[in-house]
């Protein structure tokens, strides 16, 4: 399960957060497009060193790395821009077609595919256009479902071609975030979490 951020900082998210990353298999991308450099560093220091482990960085990647975060994103529309050594750094991506995710250089260990259903934080967002449910050649990189994704949405999901899964908007605008993130977890993996 992948856990998107969202602009605002609270103490609040990042005791949410640190509850979510000591479940297995929980990453937590930082995207804080709002943050200034020392504001980011700050934001990751709030987070032990083995935390950082289960961070992926969307921004600030020297700096990311000398906090010792040891996985970066990259948005779809920098991934042209960057040499081959560059793309080394990365390890996920974003993508908005099976066609785009099936193209992904081989380093890239993950890729966000989204829309899957229309966004939950972005209103209007994914109502037109959505990813087809197959049409997956990629095997190397994993694949990650992001767009609309909820509790009663993720077992349709594993019937379909997608490693995992991303949250964001039904996390952040859920009545009970933790509730909300567990019962997708719960749908996804079988693990009965008791906390």
């Amino acid at each position: 399960m992948h856990i998107i951020t969202l602009g605002n900082t609270t103490k609040e998210e990042i005791a949410l957060l640190k509850k979510l990353i000591a479940w297995p298999g929980v990453y937590v991308h930082v995207r804080k497009p709002d943050l200034s450099e020392a504001q980011y560093a700050q934001y990751l220091t709030a987070f032990s060193i083995d935390e950082r482990q289960s961070l992926v960085a969307h921004q600030y990647p020297t700096l990311s790395m000398d906090h010792g975060l040891p996985r970066l994103h990259l948005s779809a529309t920098r991934r042209n821009s960057l040499s081959a050594q560059e793309l080394r750094l990365y390890a996920s991506s974003s993508t908005h077609s099976w066609g785009e995710f099936n193209e992904l250089p081989s380093s890239f260990e993950m890729a966000f595919i989204s829309p899957v259903f229309p966004s939950i934080s972005k209103k209007g967002y994914g109502i037109e256009q959505q990813v087809s449910p197959s049409g997956r050649q990629n095997r190397i990189s994993k694949a990650i479902a992001l767009g609309g994704l909820n509790a009663a949405r993720i077992a349709h999901m594993r019937q379909h071609d997608f490693d995992d899964f991303a949250l964001c908007g039904a996390l952040w605008e859920a009545a009970d975030p933790l509730l909300e993130a567990k019962l997708c977890y719960q749908q996804w993996t079988n693990n009965h979490l008791t906390f």
